[in-house]
């Protein structure tokens, strides 16, 4: 990677701007199919909320642990992640481990292995609560329905274009709850349903069933993958293949303004002042202060303006990063394990709200990755959604809160505070400062019904030449989403598919 504060060249066919795996998906698909592209990445390296990082001889995710459908042995070209790196001929740059069983969920009285596979993932749910066989199959029949019809529905860009979708318009306002509580009554059977809520942010009760729905099946249908030796690796083979393909990548510079001359958007200027001129730009940066900051209000229509004003923006996280010498594995804890002290979820989001978590999940990636198992040590991470705070306020409140959420993995794996080696931990203020997103979010716009599908704003702006990329826009948040949006980006500005 270069670390120098200056372009090469000051025009490009297409700039980047931020190197999530969105930016860096459309900058590598832009280079591939001839352009000159100009990767822009405000950090050491590139990744956004997937780059990992080094603790002594441990390797840690700073935010990303597991990504839906990446094997290309099981059917090759099938997958979204596997196609795109097949199609950039990187395929071989990272390792994509199936992780199964996928999780463990432990609510009070219940503990549940959940493997990977939609029968699979079907019959232990079954065994579980026989007597919700029916409500369950039914359920999971309308999440596969949902996708396929997603899939179709990808080009789809108002509402009303979702007619000839029979169960996206039927669900299309509709809360994960809604659907639990037609299909199955038992609370139990509903929660452990629904436990996988922290990875889109929001609860049964609030999050968009259509979204969850299909980053289940992400998962659940296309299986469940873990990078080897963290997801850098992923997204250094992203980066491999924009420069192999002539593309440049600028590290540790940020971009001070989107250039608009005539309507449309012209190029960037970066902190030290050097203007770059580029046609297209695709920001895969926060989609608000890409346009109030970047570019200017002023250059869009009002009613855009007003439209982006009202939406909200998602929570953010905590996370305690360390090492063990406990075998958690042994100890019959999945690759994740989500930890709730209690069953009803809408209690456990009132707790985050109050910055008192009841919940939190706990990764193991030796796991699924036996390299990370060194010296009778292995890393983890403990998880839990957390709302924005000040500085000052996480400053004060830090070591609690992290010393709460090592109690909460205490009481389900004793003797857990003892064997820990290193340990630190990263507050939503820590995600603000790494990626620049609005209050460290980290799903873009939180995926409420109202802000899923077309009523997240589209990777096109009214702004010529300007394009928006990653979870701000569609589909949402989540690696599988940010990285179609990626394939979106391409898609639009080179008038045909990249993937072909």
């Amino acid at each position: 990677m270069r670390f120098h504060q200056e372009a090469d060249r000051s025009r490009y066919d297409a700039v980047v701007i931020g190197s999530g795996m969105a930016g860096l998906t459309s900058a590598a698909l832009l280079a591939r199919a001839g352009r000159s592209v100009l990767l822009v990445e405000r950090h050491d390296r590139v990744g956004g909320y997937a780059h990992g990082f080094r603790r002594g001889r441990h390797r840690f995710d700073s935010a990303v642990h597991v990504v839906g459908g990446g094997d290309a042995g099981r059917d090759p070209g099938r997958h979204l992640i596997d196609r795109v790196l097949g199609t950039l001929g990187v395929r071989d740059r990272c390792e994509l481990i199936r992780v199964d069983p996928f999780y463990t969920v432990c609510l009070p009285d219940l503990e549940l292995r959940v493997p990977s596979g939609l029968d699979e993932f079907a019959d232990v749910h079954v065994e579980r609560f026989a007597s919700e066989e029916k409500g369950i199959r039914e359920f999971l029949g309308e999440c596969v329905g949902i996708r396929a019809e997603a899939h179709r529905a990808a080009g789809v860009v108002r509402a009303t274009d979702l007619s000839r979708f029979t169960l996206l318009r039927r669900y299309r306002r509709a809360v994960l709850s809604d659907v639990l509580n037609v299909h199955v009554e038992d609370p139990q059977a509903a929660a452990a349903l629904g436990a996988l809520w922290p990875y889109v942010g929001l609860p049964p009760s609030r999050v968009s069933f259509l979204y969850y729905a299909t980053m289940l099946m992400s998962y659940v249908a296309d299986g469940a993958y873990y990078c080897r030796g963290t997801f850098q690796n992923l997204a250094d083979a992203l980066a491999t293949a924009l420069r192999q393909n002539g593309g440049e990548v600028l590290l540790r510079s940020t971009v001070r303004r989107i250039t608009v001359r005539e309507g449309r958007a012209a190029g960037i200027v970066l902190e030290n002042g050097q203007q770059i001129e580029a046609p297209l730009v695709v920001s895969n940066a926060d989609a608000d202060q890409t346009i109030h900051e970047l570019v200017g209000a002023n250059h869009l229509p009002a009613a855009r303006s007003a439209r982006m004003a009202r939406l909200d923006p998602s929570i953010s996280a905590f996370v305690v990063y360390g090492t063990t010498t406990l075998d958690l594995a042994g100890a019959g804890l999945g690759h994740e394990t989500f930890l709730y002290a209690a069953g009803d979820h809408d209690t456990a989001w009132r707790d985050v709200l109050a910055r008192e978590p009841s919940f939190v999940t706990l990764t193991a990636p030796a796991h699924a990755d036996r390299e990370q198992l060194r010296h009778g040590e292995q890393p983890f991470a403990i998880t839990t959604l957390a709302p924005y705070a000040p500085a000052d306020r996480w400053r004060s409140e830090k070591a609690a809160f992290q010393e709460r959420m090592i109690d909460r993995v205490e009481r389900r794996l004793p003797g857990f505070r003892a064997s820990i080696g290193f340990v630190e931990s990263a507050t939503p203020r820590t995600m603000e400062r790494y990626t620049r997103n609005r209050e460290g979010a980290i799903y873009g716009w939180a995926l409420t019904p109202r802000q899923t599908g077309p009523g997240r704003p589209a990777a096109e702006t009214p702004i010529p030449g300007l394009l928006l990329a990653g979870h701000w826009t569609r589909p949402g948040g989540g690696v599988y989403g940010v990285i179609d949006s990626g394939v979106t980006a391409a898609r639009i500005a080179l008038g045909s598919d990249p993937l072909t």
